[in-house]
Formats: C-alpha cells, structure tokens, sequence
C-alpha cells in the first residue's frame, strides 16, 4: 500500500486554476483466490478514509513479514495479484477506485520488463505537484534542476510550463520541452529503480531514443540535458501540415515513398501514423484517402519539421549535428547494447562512421534520431513476445497503440475502473502496479523511502 501525501493549498494552487491535484493511492494484493484479491480491492477500499488507513494498517501488519520489501519469498500458492489506484472524490472524504486489475501470475513465470519512452508530451504543469511528493522523483528533479541551472535554465519553470509546445513554442525556445520531457522521464526511471524495478532493454520515440542512450550508458544525465538545452530549430522555408492516418499504411507508404513534398514523420502502428507535407500536397493525399472512403485526422498546421529527414530544411541534420557536438563532443568507446532497439534509421551521414577506432557519439546519434522517420511500429515488432512494457510518460497513450493486438498486450491490458485517462502520478503508480500483477515484486513500500 502506498499513498501520496496530502498537497498544501500553497502547491495546489500553483495548477494555474486547473482542478486541484488529488491525494492518490496505490493498493497491491495477492492471494489464493481471484475473489479474495477481488474483494480487498472493491470492498475494503472507497469508503470512509480513516476506515481506509485502518485497513492498510492491518493488512500491512498481517502481510509485511511475507512481503518483498524484506526480500523473504512469499508463499508459493499466492498466483492471483491485483492492484487498484485510487484517488480523493472531490468533497476529499472518500477514496474513488480509477484504474484495477487482477490477474494470475506465478512470479516463476514473469516476463522481461521493458521501458517505453514517449518523445516530447503536453505540458506537466497539471501533475508535477503530486509527483514531486514522491521522495525519488524530487530528488531526482532536484539533480537534474542543479545541471541546468548551470546552463542559464529553470527546469522547475519548464516542468510548470502551461504553454502548448506544438503551437506556442518556436524553434528558439522548443528547448524548454525537451528538457521538461528529459527531466521528467529521469525522474520517472529513479522512481521505478527506487522500488527496485530495472529495465531488460529499452526503446523510445524521438527524444524517448536519447533517453534509451542515456540508460545503455552511452551518454550521462548533464550530456543528455546538455544536448535538451541546445536544440534550436531552424525556420522552415516553407509552412509544413500534418494529419494522422488510420488502416491505410501500405497505401501512405507507397505515396510517399521519394516524394519531394510530402513524408512518413512517424509509424506508431499500422493504425496510427503521421504525414508531414506542403499544403497542397497533404490535402491531395487526404481528398484521394477521403474519396476511398478512407478516413484520417483534421489536417492542421505542424510548427516545426522533426523527423521529415533534410526534406523541408535543407540543412537540418547539420543544424542539429553542429549544436549537440559543440555541447557534447564526447566520444565512448562503448557501442550499443542488446538491450537497445533503435526507432530511427540512418539518415544523416555521421562523422567517423566508417572508422570503429573513433569511436561512438551521443550528439550524432541524437541529431540522426531528430533527423529520421519515427520508426516505431518496426521497432515493437523487435520486441519479446513476453515483454512487459512500462510506458515512461504522463499517461499510457503510445503504448496503447502501440501494442493494440500484440502478446505483450496481455501483461498491461486492464479493466479501468474509471472511463477518464489515467495521468501523471496516478499513471506512475499504474505502472507500478502492472509490474507487481505481471509477477514481479516492486517494494511499494520504498516509494517513501529516503533517497
């Protein structure tokens, strides 16, 4: 059992008039039986809140000398698991149920865990309050605030930012997101490795790839929020536009393939993929799409020309080669692991490329990853049919599509207690939760452990 603590008015009331943050709570429970984890979770939760903490006191009292936490085995006929996150109703009384789910799992039979980094998101402004309860994510927070500090930067204000990255930041500030993002999923990793969650491999969309570096060890927290803090992006020459396509893939692929106007930015899944192009040729593509009954998102503008390759910008991968290697101009001897699926492909011609004995380079891998095609469906396919994937964002919507019809989706499948999106520190201990229900054992109880 695990619960945030309560926010003052003071941190609530930095959420920019949005709703107040509310105390949250994760609940993991095994047993014998389906009901009896069943039961736990939907009958001794979501009543009164003093009657609640006098049951999580119980059932720690009754279960801590078999837990994990002091690395004893449980029993070994405990094969049902469940978890339940719960949050305050409005009135702050009562505990709601929001996201459930129960499953058996015999912890001899658990799968590799996995990290999905989503790339840049919306702002965190909504959840960073509650998150910065958890004693690793603010210790976190604070190490990385302390690097960029240094490079003239707040990232307390880029975490805070309420501005809409897509729209309302240009290229000579789009920095600031990608170090909220950078700063985010860090903290979000030293929460999951507090409770002794480790990855078997890792792989990321966009800025997501740059984190994948920075846990193979190939790059260290200042190079990664070095390279966050230099990111301009030149103008493009001309307006760019975007829609998302649906069920129409090999039929995109085909137009676009050598098109001088038109791009695949990123491939999802076959049922979710983004077109980046002039104006006239996007809406070309969506009238013929439209006249074969075919359909697709509203087409609207796209702000900056990420993964169309040197299509728009003539000079981008250079752009982008020369601020991360001025910040960065380290090489490692070190390759990439196994552990480590790419979602880009090679598409600027890296310096030394040729010569092993030069050896590997964050800043040109992380310009080759801005510059390509967002190959993510390709990379899910790499993926072990057993792996459990945590998804390292403020929600769970990349992995949603990303692993919709997959194996892997059996481990992260659940029945939402709640038709609303699961965000922020409620997602965090979603995550958890589907770690503990896929048969390891995650010390919950660390959550509040000093870092």
């Amino acid at each position: 059992f695990y619960k945030n603590p309560k926010l003052n008015e003071s941190e609530s009331g930095a959420q920019s008039g949005r709703q107040v943050q509310q105390q949250s709570r994760l609940v993991v429970v095994s047993g014998r039986t389906q009901r009896i984890v069943a039961n736990v979770l939907d009958k001794g939760f979501g009543g009164d809140r003093k009657v609640d903490d006098e049951f999580c006191t119980l059932l720690d009292n009754a279960f801590k000398e078999k837990s994990r936490t002091n690395d004893l085995n449980r029993v070994d006929d405990d094969l049902w698991r469940g978890f339940a996150v719960f949050t305050t109703t409005t009135d702050g009384n009562r505990f709601q149920q929001i996201s459930r789910h129960i499953t058996k799992q015999s912890a001899q039979n658990k799968p590799s865990i996995w990290f999905m980094f989503t790339g840049l998101h919306e702002n965190l402004s909504h959840y960073i309050c509650a998150l910065m309860t958890i004693p690793a994510f603010k210790a976190s927070v604070e190490m990385s605030a302390q690097i960029v500090h240094s490079m003239g930067v707040d990232a307390i204000e880029c975490l805070t930012e309420t501005m809409f990255w897509e729209t309302d930041l240009n290229g000579q500030n789009i920095h600031r997101v990608f170090i909220a993002a950078a700063v985010h999923h860090m903290a979000f990793v030293d929460v999951m490795r507090a409770v002794g969650v480790t990855p078997d491999g890792y792989l990321g969309a966009s800025l997501g790839e740059l984190m994948c570096l920075y846990l193979d060890g190939l790059c260290d927290r200042r190079q990664c929020l070095a390279m966050c803090q230099a990111v301009r992006l030149p103008d493009n020459p001309r307006p760019l536009w975007t829609f998302r396509g649906v069920n129409s893939w090999h039929e995109i692929e085909r137009h676009c393939a050598n098109g001088t106007d038109i791009c695949v930015a990123a491939h999802y899944a076959d049922s979710h993929f983004n077109v980046v192009g002039t104006e006239v040729a996007v809406y070309e593509l969506r009238d013929a799409l439209h006249a074969r009954q075919i359909q697709v998102s509203e087409v609207r503008k796209k702000y900056n020309p990420l993964h169309t390759g040197n299509l728009f910008v003539p000079n981008m991968g250079q752009v982008l080669l020369d601020q991360f290697t001025q910040v960065v101009p380290e090489r490692t001897h070190s390759k990439p692991s196994d552990r480590l699926i790419f979602t880009s492909r090679p598409t600027l011609r890296l310096v030394g490329t040729a010569d092993n004995t030069i050896g590997f380079s964050a800043a040109e891998s992380f310009a080759n990853t801005l510059l390509s095609t967002d190959f993510f469906k390709e990379a899910v396919d790499r993926l072990p049919a057993d792996a459990l994937v945590v998804n390292i964002d403020s929600n769970s919507g990349l992995r949603d599509v990303a692993l919709s019809g997959r194996p892997q989706e059996l481990y992260v499948r659940q029945s939402e207690s709640s038709p609303e999106p699961v965000f922020g520190i409620n997602h965090l201990f979603r995550e958890i939760g589907l770690v503990f229900t896929a048969g390891h054992w995650p010390r919950v109880h660390d959550l509040m452990a000093n870092i």
